[in-house]
């Protein structure tokens, strides 16, 4: 890419490249200079670098070249004005059968080319190059060459048949004169496929560990290229252009919307990224069930909506009719202020928010913003703890050293992450594992938050994560899911869980409550020695004049002596032995008062019990009392 001789080199290679030819060819021309770091993942993200079959992709790439080269050298000897969208049809007419790619069936494809040709005609030549001769007598030129390359790339017997001749004839082209034109098609094809290694390609090799690793390799390479792009943006103005430039060039997508929750929880569309005007008239409430923004909010999973399906909701038509698309992929959006946001890509195809490019796009979005985050003040101050012992003399560990150590930590927890991802992109329909894997890369990640925030603490004095929208019902699940096979099983301990359907979507700090319950059980299960019973139950109650919900974490062990249940709450040494710090009570409580709860024990010899109490509001907003989206 360096240089005019590298460029005009870059550009042949990738026109003979089906989808790159497309994805490219719609983008800016300045595109590949300006976005070096967007256009690696381009690259990575095709079909052949992607994990495609390669005999398999060998073959559609031979056919889809076949029908460019004989259509360019049709149109030129039939005197079109533009033979190069000839070029551009044939390579596209079977687009959609690189479904590695993604890419959408044959209408949709020939919408996609409408950027190309203003009038339709190329569109319309992929649209019907399948069709009979017949059909396309009188049809545009364009189409009528599309159609007859087609024809005789892919019959062996299409020179001497009686269609092909009579619209040779249309032409005034000879079986001859085609059959020239064809061989030398086949010849430049061949030379091709020699210079980009497609020549001779032998059996499957889906199952070769050399194609595994490659496939690993170009998603882990992508998201470095995704993560370099990204890093460019040194303010949240900066990241959403970034992401509009990725939505575009990696996934074709020209419209989207951002809707963000307002002070009262309701989704309103976003100024961060700029869309139709009409959509800032429109206030979706977060308990609405079946608008599928709010679903994607609550259940904080991506959601697709079709214009016209049954029992949809009206203000989402009037979003699709808005940004003129039939259908669109409602996507959580981690945003720069602590809040999730919902980002809305119109016309994503079916699938694409499990796609691992997808997940990686939003990941490194998501992760440039939230250095940017400014906390709110918190409801109920935390807990001050006592005034630490001065340490030792040598005990103070260097900050620059701290700062080496999350560096290096971060990393491997970014390559587990990207292998949780390809691990489960592997796995196919298999909906359980794939779902332990997510629990697994949700963990992951939170592992990471808690230490980047280790120097965020030293540089903002310890910002409060802001809450968002979610459901403590799943909370709970998703613990008692991920501890089972690892903590109680193992242990001997049995689960129950009672959760309460009518418990609502709360204003929610989802790692911070997940923190409490997984140390309130691993407690439980340290104490039942022998295996016992351990019971988590959710409801809603009356205190002290407003509703809130409570969560019950009960164990069957011996209880608490006196003395340890006097100071239990108490930053002390633990006499657990080990690596026990003593802490974990401590910290428990203060991060429940942080979310503006409180937690209280109460233990006897049949067992003890935990109760965390949280509000339904936060911050001043209306309580959720829905019951018809995020509860369990």
């Amino acid at each position: 890419m360096r240089g005019d001789i590298a460029q005009a080199e870059f550009a042949a290679c990738v026109r003979c490249d089906p989808v790159l030819a497309l994805r490219l060819g719609g983008l800016p021309a300045d595109f590949s200079a300006s976005h070096h770091d967007l256009l690696r993942a381009l690259l990575l993200a095709a079909p052949v670098a992607s994990g495609a079959a390669l005999p398999a992709y060998a073959a559609r790439w031979r056919q889809s070249l076949g029908v460019a080269h004989l259509a360019q050298a049709l149109a030129v000897r039939a005197g079109l004005a533009d033979a190069e969208a000839a070029w551009t049809a044939g390579i596209s007419h079977n687009l959609a059968h690189y479904l590695d790619a993604g890419v959408e069936p044959p209408a949709q494809v020939a919408d996609w080319l409408a950027g190309f040709d203003p009038d339709g005609w190329v569109g319309d030549a992929v649209r019907y190059h399948a069709e009979p001769l017949a059909r396309g007598r009188a049809a545009h030129p364009l189409v009528r060459i599309v159609q007859l390359a087609f024809q005789l790339v892919t019959r062996a017997d299409a020179v001497d048949s009686v269609d092909v001749r009579a619209a040779l004839a249309t032409l005034q082209m000879g079986a001859g004169e085609a059959a020239q034109l064809l061989g030398e098609s086949q010849a430049q094809v061949r030379q091709l496929a020699q210079r980009f290694g497609l020549a001779d390609v032998a059996a499957a090799t889906s199952g070769n560990g050399f194609d595994r690793l490659a496939r690993l390799y170009a998603g882990q390479a992508a998201q470095s290229a995704l993560h370099g792009h990204f890093r460019q943006a040194t303010t949240a103005e900066q990241v959403f252009p970034l992401l509009q430039d990725a939505l575009r060039a990696l996934f074709g997508i020209e419209r989207a919307a951002l809707f963000a929750p307002a002070a009262d929880g309701c989704l309103r569309a976003s100024p961060w990224l700029p869309a139709a005007e009409g959509l800032g008239a429109l206030v979706i409430p977060p308990d609405d069930g079946l608008s599928v923004l709010a679903r994607a909010l609550v259940r904080h999973a991506p959601q697709q909506f079709e214009r016209g399906a049954a029992e949809t909701a009206l203000v989402d038509e009037e979003i699709a009719r808005l940004l003129g698309v039939s259908r669109f992929l409602c996507q959580p959006l981690a945003l720069q202020d602590g809040r999730t946001g919902v980002l809305l890509a119109g016309d994503a195809l079916p699938g694409l928010g499990t796609a691992a490019l997808w997940r990686f796009t939003l990941a490194e979005c998501a992760e440039v913003l939230q250095p940017a985050v400014v906390a709110p003040a918190p409801v109920v101050a935390p807990l001050q703890p006592a005034a630490p012992p001065e340490p030792a003399p040598g005990d103070d560990i260097p900050r620059d050293r701290v700062r080496r150590a999350v560096h290096e930590v971060a990393n491997p927890l970014t390559i587990m992450r990207n292998y949780v991802n390809l691990l489960s992109d592997r796995l196919g329909a298999d909906s359980t594992v794939k779902r332990d894997l997510g629990i697994i890369g949700d963990e992951i990640e939170r592992v990471a938050r808690i230490v980047r925030g280790i120097t965020a603490t030293e540089e903002a004095a310890g910002p409060v994560v802001a809450a968002e929208l979610g459901s403590v019902n799943s909370v709970v699940s998703e613990l008692v899911r991920m501890a089972l096979g690892t903590l109680f099983v193992p242990n001997k301990v049995n689960v129950q869980i009672d959760l309460n359907p009518d418990v609502p979507p709360l204003p929610l700090q989802k790692d911070l409550l997940k923190q409490v319950l997984f140390n309130l059980a691993k407690n439980a299960v340290e104490a039942m020695r022998d295996g016992g019973q351990l019971r988590f139950a959710t409801r809603l109650v009356d205190a002290d004049g407003q509703r809130q919900v409570e969560i019950e974490v009960t164990d069957t062990g011996p209880g608490l002596p006196e003395a340890v249940a006097a100071r239990l709450f108490q930053p002390v040494v633990s006499e657990k032995g080990g690596d026990h710090a003593g802490l974990g009570l401590a910290i428990s409580r203060g991060l429940v008062q942080r979310m503006g709860g409180l937690l209280n024990c109460t233990s006897t010899p049949q067992g003890t019990r935990f109760l965390i109490r949280l509000p339904t509001l936060q911050n001043g907003q209306a309580p959720l009392t829905s019951q018809r989206a995020g509860s369990m």
